[in-house]
């Protein structure tokens, strides 16, 4: 009994660092309830996904460059994406699947008015 309990606060300690990993959000994010669109993403600057419908995840790739995995679901092919950057003059570009981010995934870049990556929230959808 004695060696178990010396035993259960160091078992907890990894039980606890490896329930959420490092840099990642600790809730789901809210859902995102639009009947027109197949898939949709509000991610901050910083590559948190607030809120979403059918994305599995978002990865700030590097300063201005993001990839949005979506759901197998929807078929990108025969998709129209969109890109906004809400209150900002900034500029973005987006792609469907590449090298940077792989299959099923949207890739967003992110520009100051000079043309140089900046890191910027953006929404994402999939119509």
């Amino acid at each position: 009994m004695i060696r178990f309990l010396s035993v259960l606060p160091a078992a907890a300690a990894v039980t606890a660092a490896l329930a959420v990993p490092a840099g990642a959000a600790a809730a789901d994010p809210r859902p995102i309830t639009s009947p027109y669109v197949q898939a949709a993403a509000d991610v901050t600057a910083s590559g948190v996904l607030q809120r979403a419908k059918n994305i599995d995840w978002v990865r700030h790739v590097n300063t201005g460059r993001y990839c949005v995995n979506v759901s197998e679901e929807v078929n990108l092919a025969f998709s129209v994406v969109h890109v906004e950057l809400p209150n900002s003059n900034r500029r973005s570009f987006s792609t469907t699947p590449n090298a940077l981010c792989g299959p099923d995934t949207v890739t967003v870049y992110t520009y100051d008015l000079n043309g140089s990556y900046a890191d910027n929230p953006f929404t994402v959808t999939v119509f």
